[in-house]
């Protein structure tokens, strides 16, 4: 098994913040998402104000008895001013065994957010997706809500609570009845927690609840944790473990899904 990672961050610090609003408003229409408040936000949100971007590259092939290739890309940039936070995020996700489609998955999305005092902030969001395994062929979200701060972002231990509701439209392939097409409107509710335990070591920990307001039955419970050790200034080794719950998944699907990533990370 060979595995490439690339990784690469720059910054633009004197761009204004009318650039921000209307780069991050002109790239909805062709990005779309879902709540992505993970630790990589978090550590954004510390830096000082400008633009920041990022792009992640992770190939693994194998070939003998099995052949199997598996590719995955990650996008991001940001803009930081004292009162904005926007940014775009997107990914993709593939992955061949003896010439077939086992992994075929992909996400945009795109936030903004605004601080109204030290401890309230409001955020707006839209996003796209599509994952082949859980028969989605198409989900478009777009919402909003408050996120409420235990303490100032610069801290080494950081509370946050976000409340809000997104609207839903999905395109569902189910076995048994067709294709499926939804929308509805969901209460959207995460609680994070991130820490930096020491100058090497940093945590977070996201747990979201997103529920269908006409119907309780049908809900979903996301968490996504991670851990990183810095080795050095520019390399470091994350662990992440992603689950997914889905209460009324499509026909022949799981009710779970677990994901657990590592490697090295280096930047420059």
């Amino acid at each position: 098994m060979k595995t490439v990672k690339f990784y690469t961050i720059f910054r633009h610090p004197n761009l204004s913040s009318i650039c921000c609003v209307l780069f991050v408003f002109c790239c909805f229409p062709l990005t779309a998402q879902v709540n992505i408040f993970t630790g990589e936000t978090l550590r954004q949100m510390k830096l000082e104000p400008g633009w920041y971007n990022s792009i992640n590259l992770d190939l693994s092939y194998r070939a003998g008895n099995t052949y199997l290739f598996t590719a995955r890309t990650r996008f991001r940039s940001d803009y930081l001013s004292k009162t904005y936070h926007g940014f775009v995020f997107g990914s993709l996700q593939q992955g061949r065994k003896s010439g077939d489609f086992f992994i075929n998955k992909g996400m945009a999305h795109a936030r903004m957010i605004r601080s109204l005092t030290q401890h309230v902030l409001f955020e707006s969001f839209i996003q796209k997706q599509f994952n082949e395994s859980i028969l989605l062929s198409d989900r478009n979200l777009a919402g909003g809500g408050i996120r409420f701060v235990s303490h100032p972002p610069s801290s080494r231990f950081n509370l946050y609570l976000g409340i809000g509701a997104m609207w839903e439209h999905e395109h569902i392939n189910d076995t048994d009845i067709g294709e499926m097409i939804t929308h509805v409107i969901r209460s959207t509710n995460y609680i994070n927690w991130t820490g930096q335990l020491d100058e090497r070591i940093t945590t977070s920990a996201t747990g979201y609840y997103q529920v269908y307001l006409r119907r309780f039955e049908d809900y979903r419970i996301l968490f996504e944790g991670s851990l990183t050790f810095r080795l050095t200034t520019k390399l470091a080794f994350p662990l992440r473990v992603n689950f997914r719950y889905d209460n009324e998944p499509p026909t022949g699907i799981r009710k779970h899904d677990v994901e657990i990533f590592n490697g090295l990370r280096y930047t420059f």
